[in-house]
């Protein structure tokens, strides 16, 4: 048993603990609650700095992580999709390199949990076994007819591997998948990975209401977007019903226990209706890409004060600095007020979790769940409100601890 004492505890399903000690057994948490009396051998006093939940990165693509900078310019963002592309095939270095890396930094950065979007000859042993915990989102793409057999395959075979792979030493590697976006994924492939991701009862994602063009081509089948795959010869006639928009795919995820939408960042009032009347279905705020991208104001505060699930993500490199998921809460907080600060957090923490269907295991710090645990250090020691100290400008994740055992990278 060990007993970790900091200045603050963020159990999240419940207020903020002053002088908060938190007690671990065998990687799981046996109690929480505040100091009483002095610390004994078996505590180990973090000072000022603060426990919170691990980090959860609800959507990532980590094999961007040998990217210095996000690839510019940013639009148009079919031509930004073009030269992602032709970094891909340009890059140098195994993507089992970049995963590892990218799953290093996140760690890192205080992330116990992502949800990493997959690709290529992605392999289960390429997730380090003594890492954070992983769902892996097997990437699907599919216009025409005659890819729709294969990508089925594909998806059914990524599963199989996920669940023949004994993971890890102390985290999770879990299958779901991943319909890219409404542009690259046929309706008929899109209903039947739906259908794959309810009988195998895994977790599905896709980009969705991203960017106006995306709602434009959906519509009425015009735009950069037609214009792009035409140029790829993907495009024909009728591959997307005219007035389509993105209820139609959000009806379809309705009926999944677990499914997340990445971005949702031109959503519809009734659509946005719909996601609060279906909590199962959460939407994936990616803060620092949809600056990148220059989008208007996300709909994310409306979203949560109508009940609807939301958490947040980085994206990848190709749109963001950085893998820090705490880089992200940071950079809503300095944009919100202070009343915004508990959900955020939460959004960061169990929301994520639940999305990616582990919360039964982590995203609180609560009696029972995993000892998923990220370290922050309070620079603002004066500071009485807890959540100024959290969110404060010094603030950083200093460790990051996952089923109670410290993650290190390769280097410390």
């Amino acid at each position: 048993m060990k007993r970790l004492l900091a200045r603050w505890v963020f159990p999240v399903d419940q207020p903020p603990i002053e002088h908060g000690v938190v007690e671990i057994v065998d990687g799981v948490i046996s109690d929480v609650g505040p100091l009483h009396g002095q610390p004994d051998s078996e505590t180990t006093d973090l000072g000022n700095a603060a426990i919170i939940p691990g980090l959860v990165n609800a959507h990532a693509h980590l094999e961007f992580s040998s990217l210095d900078s996000p690839i510019k310019p940013a639009l148009p963002f079919t031509d930004w999709i073009g030269r992602l592309l032709a970094y891909r095939r340009e890059r140098t270095g195994s993507l089992d390199q970049f995963i590892r890396a990218g799953v290093h930094e996140a760690a890192a950065s205080g992330t116990s949990l992502v949800g990493d979007i997959v690709t290529g000859d992605w392999s289960p042993d390429f997730v380090p076994d003594d890492g954070l915990s992983v769902v892996a989102f097997r990437e699907l793409i599919g216009l025409l007819p005659d890819q729709m057999a294969p990508q089925l395959k594909l998806a059914k075979q990524h599963i199989a591997d996920c669940r023949a792979t004994k993971k890890t030493k102390h985290g999770v590697l879990l299958p779901a998948i991943s319909p890219h976006a409404p542009y690259s994924v046929s309706p008929e492939l899109f209903h039947g990975l739906v259908d794959l991701a309810r009988t195998e009862e895994v977790p599905l994602c896709i980009h969705l209401a991203e960017t106006l063009a995306e709602l434009e081509l959906l519509k009425s089948g015009t735009g950069e977007f037609f214009e792009m795959l035409t140029r790829f010869d993907l495009w024909r006639e009728g591959t997307i019903p005219g007035n389509s928009r993105p209820m139609d795919y959000l009806k379809p995820l309705s009926t999944l226990p677990h499914a997340l939408i990445a971005h949702g960042n031109y959503l519809a009032d009734d659509e946005i209706d719909f996601l609060a009347s279906h909590p199962n279905i959460a939407t994936v705020f990616c803060p620092r890409t949809h600056a990148f991208f220059g989008h208007s104001n996300h709909p994310w505060e409306r979203l949560i004060d109508a009940g609807a699930t939301v958490c947040i993500g980085t994206d990848g490199r190709s749109s963001n600095p950085d893998y820090s998921l705490w880089a992200e809460l940071q950079f809503l907080a300095r944009q919100s007020a202070a009343a915004r600060l508990p959900q955020i957090l939460e959004a960061g923490t169990r929301q994520g979790a639940t999305a990616l269907s582990l919360v039964n295991q982590t995203g609180m710090i609560t009696a029972g769940k995993r000892a998923d645990l990220t370290m922050i250090s309070l620079n603002e020691s004066t500071a009485t409100d807890p959540w100024k100290a959290l969110f404060g400008t010094e603030s950083k994740p200093v460790t990051t601890i996952v089923m109670g055992s410290r993650i290190r990278s390769p280097r410390s």
